[in-house]
């Protein structure tokens, strides 16, 4: 079994042995410090595979270190566990690149699924905001000058699979889901899905559903 390598920011007490006792979960680091995760060792062997925000004793915590991981660990996940379950923090850290988004109700028990499952490529949001999310991203034309077809239309040239598939990844789809409602391989999924990422500039899922939450809601007309 592969270890996930994990860095904890903003750890509060216990929180770290808790994760350790897990057998595919690795601390490689814990820190509270922004210069410790500028100044971290980036050789491939010593990156984090995913990292956790403990953000559940300030909304601040959270809002300021993710600027920075974003910059300096574009391509690796990063998880939020928050007290905050206010759709407008959800949706902060989405345009900051989050993965994962935690509630403090949830337990440890969904910590460690939602590490699990953003280490290997996954998002993973609260059910009840993802469908607000959801909501404002397919809002119809009576409510937003853009509606999520014309944003996707707006945002560049696609084929009708690309298309598809962007659709489905907007709905939270896996990439399993997607492969068999689409009837795809797995692989060929991963391609479309790297194909899309390249067009848009993009390194993820969190970031992809980012821009066409911002494209929509920029008041552009179609």
């Amino acid at each position: 079994m592969k270890s996930i390598k994990l860095m904890i920011y903003g750890g509060q007490g216990g929180l770290e042995g808790i994760i350790e006792n897990e057998e595919d979960i690795k601390v490689i680091g814990i820190t509270g410090n922004e210069m410790d995760l500028l100044d971290s060792d980036h050789r491939p062997s010593v990156m984090p595979d995913a990292i956790l925000i403990d953000a559940r004793s300030s909304g601040k915590y959270g809002q300021e270190v993710m600027p920075i991981l974003k910059e300096k660990h574009p391509f690796t996940p990063f998880v939020i566990f928050t007290a905050y379950s206010e759709d407008h923090y959800l949706i902060e850290a989405i345009c900051h690149g989050a993965a994962g988004y935690v509630l403090q109700g949830g337990g440890m028990k969904q910590v460690l699924s939602a590490i699990r499952q953003c280490a290997n490529g996954q998002i993973v949001y609260p059910a009840s905001i993802k469908s607000i999310l959801m909501k404002k991203l397919q809002q119809n034309v009576e409510k937003s000058p853009v509606t999520l077809d014309k944003a996707i239309e707006k945002l560049g040239a696609f084929s009708k699979r690309e298309y598809e598939l962007l659709i489905l990844i907007t709905q939270g789809e896996t990439n399993q889901q997607i492969s068999k409602k689409l009837f795809l391989s797995i692989g060929t999924v991963k391609n479309y899905i790297s194909r899309i990422y390249r067009k848009l500039n993009v390194n993820n899922r969190p970031e992809l559903i980012a821009l066409l939450y911002s494209f929509q809601n920029s008041g552009m007309k179609g």
